[in-house]
């Protein structure tokens, strides 16, 4: 069985989450505004998490670790 490195893979993905509460249900897509997230290696790759820019609105910064 030939196996394949992280590298070289990508991932589509969006959740769907079945809620109820008090007596009503529904489910929810939770995905990219319209579109699945993307997922991919990050070896050799820049880093980003979702915090504060330098004018303090939230957005994907650099991570700096």
């Amino acid at each position: 069985m030939a196996t394949k490195s992280a590298v070289a893979i990508e991932a589509r993905w969006y959740v769907e989450l079945d809620w109820s509460c008090q007596g009503r249900s529904g489910t929810i897509r939770v995905d990219d505004p319209g579109g699945p997230f993307g997922t991919t290696a990050i070896e050799g790759m820049p880093h980003y998490w979702y915090g504060r820019n330098d004018v303090g609105a939230h957005a994907w910064v650099p991570y700096a670790g």
